[in-house]
């Protein structure tokens, strides 16, 4: 089997700011029951977090060619397809999907 090199290019974020250090300094102290989460989306109760879509990732134009029944899957809910097909493709690696045995 060839292995395959990848590099990923990291995300340059900015310093965290005083208050920003002060924040997680405090949640830190906190335990999770003391942590309001109101305001973020519900997990899907099988153990799988959301990948955060704010963190701008590198795109790359390729060509390739796809099943038409996998397409219309995809297209199925409107625009954003592509991003679906992104998220399909990020699940299945992250969760180790043997791609090298189809």
């Amino acid at each position: 089997m060839k292995k395959i090199s990848k590099t990923y290019n990291t995300i340059d974020f900015p310093p965290l700011t005083e208050d920003q250090k002060k924040e997680l300094e405090n949640l830190s102290k906190m335990t999770d029951a003391e942590i309001d989460l109101s305001d973020i989306p519900e997990g899907r109760g099988d153990g799988q977090f959301y990948y955060f879509r704010s963190l701008k990732i590198p795109k790359k134009d390729v060509h390739t060619q796809i099943d038409i029944d996998n397409l219309e899957w995809l297209k199925k809910d409107g625009k954003g397809y592509q991003t679906r097909l992104n998220a399909v493709i990020r699940w299945a690696r992250m969760n180790g999907c043997p791609v090298s045995t189809f």
